[in-house]
């Protein structure tokens, strides 16, 4: 067998394997009975971290973030699907302004919800249903001597709920949400309040994982938006977004708090 139609022949599984996943891929979200609104947006504000394993401190300044926010609606069985995957970034000061953190956390979440049509108005739904979040990244304070890095790792359910309001603005769609998420229980990692990263690093890994829940770690996001349909498919996403975190655990105490501008756009694939 010659090389080109060895290569013929691998171009050709290819075009089918992906033609296959393109298949599965729209009969799963833009069948008839669905429609799915796919948004990349960018977030800009300003947001607090305090975490006393670095710093006693309160540091506030820029917040930064980049999202994708996927959500697929079945009109036949009444549930909304959301899949949000997201890096923030923020860049804070002391209140002296000469000590700066960098903070870099990249989080993802599911979301199946169930929709009451209606309730109580006329092209109002509301949607709850059950939630699974991850949270993870680094804090970095180039200013301490010792310990100049804090990891942040936390896996979770708990409750996603939504409602949204179908209107029109100019005789283009215009729908307006408010989400909430709140993660409940689940486990995160914290070192002791002495113990340095170079101390696990050469093999102490006991005690690094804890349960949590409301009594030692909260964590709430409140989103606020309009999509606005400016073409054939075409959606421009205006919001605001705002997230606070808090945690209690080996002495250690974190607050974070963000409030910011979104702005987005993609594509809404409506079918009848």
């Amino acid at each position: 067998m010659t090389m080109n139609k060895l290569l013929h022949i691998v171009l050709l599984m290819l075009v089918g394997v992906e033609c296959g996943f393109a298949q599965s891929d729209t009969a799963r979200c833009i069948s008839p009975s669905k429609t799915t609104t796919s948004i990349f947006s960018l977030d800009v504000g300003m947001g607090s971290q305090r975490d006393t394993y670095i710093s006693p401190i309160t540091y506030d300044g820029m917040h930064l973030r980049l999202a994708y926010h996927n959500m697929c609606q079945n009109e036949k069985s009444s549930i909304t699907r959301v899949l949000e995957g997201g890096i923030d970034y923020q860049l804070t000061e002391n209140p002296a302004g000469n000590h700066i953190m960098h903070t870099l956390l990249a989080d993802f979440r599911w979301a199946a919800m169930h929709r009451w049509r209606n309730v109580p108005l006329s092209r109002l739904d509301v949607m709850v249903g059950p939630l699974a979040h991850f949270r993870g990244g680094l804090l970095y304070n180039p200013n301490n001597s010792n310990n100049v890095v804090s990891a942040r790792i936390h896996a979770a359910v708990g409750v996603n709920a939504m409602a949204s309001y179908l209107t029109s603005l100019k005789n283009r769609r215009l729908k307006l949400c408010y989400e909430v998420s709140l993660p409940m229980v689940g486990a995160m990692f914290s070192p002791e309040y002495d113990e340095a990263y170079y101390e696990i690093y050469v093999g102490n890994h006991s005690g690094l994982a804890h349960f949590a829940w409301w009594g030692n770690r909260f964590d709430i996001t409140n989103y606020v938006f309009a999509d606005y349909s400016i073409g054939a498919n075409t959606v421009l996403r205006v919001g605001y977004r705002n997230r606070i975190e808090s945690s209690n655990v080996c002495h250690i105490h974190t607050r974070a708090i963000s409030h910011a501008l979104v702005l987005g756009v993609g594509c809404n694939l409506l079918t009848k």
